[in-house]
């Protein structure tokens, strides 16, 4: 069961280890964080970025001050060890190749609880280091849920392994946040399929403009 409510002693490991990580990563990976002001303090909100690396998530979760409830593809959970790193996360599967309501449940129990969601509107990594075509679960979350967007954008970080020799090298890093998108105010305009459609565009929009600002 998905826990959406974490306890005290949970909460105070959690950001120990955020501030020892980035702290780490500001020396390693010489992390700039652009606009985190734009982050909203409280209430639910899905936070949708590009999709870069493996490391994707861990580099949001590490800079993010609120808990990311995370979407991950059910394949990952098959080892027990790495399910229960990515479970402490607080991943939750999804299997992309269906729609699928468990997973739809628990994003909504994520909002609804007042909590961040995080997704890669693109469903998988980008191969070529470009943004991809965005698939619409975005938008039908968003307009289930009513919850506010924030885009963001990340960058360098599919430089960090490279093929074919999968040699680690440490690039630069840069996360970038957006304006706010109010889900609302489209739904309350807009038919259902109209709305999930506006919303993806301008998800993806922005998550194009700000990516071509950090990735220079």
């Amino acid at each position: 069961m998905l826990k959406t409510r974490r306890g005290k002693s949970y909460l105070i490991l959690y950001k120990f280890l955020q501030f020892i990580l980035s702290n780490l990563f500001r020396v390693v990976f010489r992390i700039k964080v652009i606009d985190s002001k734009k982050i909203p303090k409280e209430g639910g909100l899905i936070l949708c970025s590009n999709h870069l690396g493996y490391l994707d998530p861990f580099f949001i979760c590490v800079y993010f001050p609120r808990l990311v409830y995370f979407m991950a593809k059910i394949e990952l959970f098959k080892s027990k060890s790495f399910a229960s790193l990515i479970t402490f996360f607080n991943a939750f599967p999804v299997k992309r190749e269906s729609a699928d309501r468990k997973a739809i449940t628990n994003a909504l129990k994520v909002l609804t609880c007042g909590q961040v969601l995080g997704m890669f509107p693109e469903g998988t990594r980008s191969t070529d280091g470009t943004i991809g075509q965005g698939y619409r679960g975005v938008g039908l979350i968003a307009v289930m849920s009513k919850a506010p967007i924030l885009p963001m954008a990340i960058a360098g970080t599919n430089k960090i392994i490279r093929k074919p020799h999968k040699r680690i090298f440490f690039p630069r890093i840069k996360l970038i946040f957006g304006d706010l998108i109010r889900t609302e105010d489209i739904v309350e305009k807009y038919d259902k399929k109209t709305a999930i459609d506006i919303l993806l565009k301008k998800v993806m929009d922005s998550i194009e403009k700000l990516y071509n600002q950090i990735n220079v």
